[in-house]
């Protein structure tokens, strides 16, 4: 295990890098719309280019990388990511910074896409949980420490546009210098939303009210902390809690869906979240106590994705795991792209706590939902309940998760519909 690790150091590094440059991006510039009282229809189209921008990127950028292969691919997108972050330095103007946001987020898609790919191809069966656990905790202490570089910036000026731009160019250096061998370019199958309808309305559901709760959070957060009187240093202090939150808890809670009904659990973690969401707009200026809500928050949201992919995969046999689990990334991907703009609307309407009252609106409706579906339909037993697994929400995690080759135990329809 340890020598697999070795041999994927580079790509983790390359993947932190991007990581961290999106971070400090994406905070610099949900403060400066805050800072510069940009209206809130405008905020909502600056806050919807970087998810519709990744949802294009899952869509189309696995076509790019199989004509280039991977290594120009990756070069390729980690230098457009690069101009589209100095791009944000020269240009004040909210309509070109949402072209810019979208094409950042086509970019880091396809970054993504590459490194992922590379990580699946040196990864084998015993090693592949270990190696999925390294690029999640990567992933999350990069972003985390993206906001250390936030906080010893000025948002006010254009500086960290360029250092983000220079932390996205380096992730080319490791990658590029790596002698582990490309993978070889795929194609990749996913079930559409009516068969995903047929495994599990719960897992679409959940996936999707994810995408619209979760990235209004990690993309409207900062317009949040800075409109309530935060500053710099506060602010980001407060979305690294979010995000250190997500890591620190996913597997205490992936180890009680494991014992347990994995749909109990999840409702557990949405009425968390929503009852943390309304202490967040309760709270108002107390520093301290966003810092403890935002870190409870983080907890119980950022599981809430793994959870339903998990759930999902309960349903299926296991050569559909990675078909069920790209087909919910849509979901998701589809639900991030319309969750920063009615959170944009809803600040604009009733204040900065109009962010958090919608957070709590749509988990609040998902756990009535997921009551329902428990009610209509029996659980999994606990013996045909795979393992759970903290996927990341990028494009193509779901080959890393271990549960796409563990020995089948049951067909899958007599695992029921839920």
């Amino acid at each position: 295990m340890l020598k697999t690790l070795i041999a994927v150091a580079a790509l983790l590094v390359g993947i932190g890098c991007v990581s961290a440059g999106n971070a400090v991006l994406a905070t610099t510039v949900g403060i400066r719309l805050g800072l510069d009282h940009v209206p809130s229809i405008l905020v909502s189209f600056v806050l919807t280019g970087y998810p519709l921008g990744f949802l294009l990127g899952c869509l189309y950028a696995r076509p790019a990388i199989g004509k280039v292969g991977p290594v120009h691919a990756f070069a390729a997108f980690g230098g457009l990511t690069t101009v589209a972050a100095l791009g944000l330095a020269l240009v004040d103007d909210p309509y070109v910074w949402t072209v810019l946001r979208a094409a950042s987020g086509f970019c880091s898609a396809g970054l993504y896409t590459v490194a992922e790919s590379w990580l699946n191809s040196r990864a084998t069966v015993a090693t592949r949980g270990a190696v999925l656990a390294a690029y999640m905790i990567t992933d999350k202490l990069a972003y985390s420490g993206g906001q250390g570089i936030v906080a010893s910036g000025d948002p006010a000026t254009p500086l960290l546009f360029v250092v983000s731009g220079l932390i996205l160019a380096f992730c080319l250096v490791p990658v590029s210098l790596s002698t582990a061998e490309a993978p070889q370019a795929s194609g990749r199958s996913r079930y559409g939303f009516r068969q995903l309808m047929r495994v599990s309305p719960l897992g679409i559901a959940a996936t999707a009210g994810s995408g619209l709760a979760n990235t209004a959070v990690s993309l409207a957060g900062p317009i949040y902390a800075a409109a309530i009187g935060l500053d710099t240093g506060q602010i980001a202090l407060f979305m690294s809690m979010l995000f250190l939150g997500g890591l620190a808890l996913q597997w205490p809670i992936g180890w009680l869906s494991d014992h347990f009904d994995r749909r109990l659990i999840l409702l557990g973690a949405l009425v968390a979240t929503c009852l943390t969401a309304v202490g967040m707009a309760v709270v108002g200026r107390s520093a301290e106590m966003l810092y403890l809500m935002g870190f409870l928050y983080g907890g119980a949201a950022f599981v809430i994705y793994p959870l339903a992919v998990g759930h999902a995969n309960d349903m299926i046999a296991p050569d559909q795991v990675v078909a069920v689990s790209a087909g919910l990334l849509m979901s998701w991907a589809i639900g991030s792209v319309g969750g920063p703009p009615i959170a944009g609307l809803m600040m604009g309407w009733v204040g900065p706590s109009g962010l958090f009252i919608y957070v709590a609106v749509v988990t609040g409706l998902l756990a009535l939902f997921t009551i329902y579906r428990m009610r209509v339909r029996a659980s999994v037993p606990n013996e045909l309940q795979g393992k759970f697994v903290p996927l990341p929400t990028t494009s193509v995690a779901a080959p890393l998760n271990p549960r796409s080759e563990r020995p089948p135990s049951q067909p899958a329809d007599a695992r029921g519909n839920a």
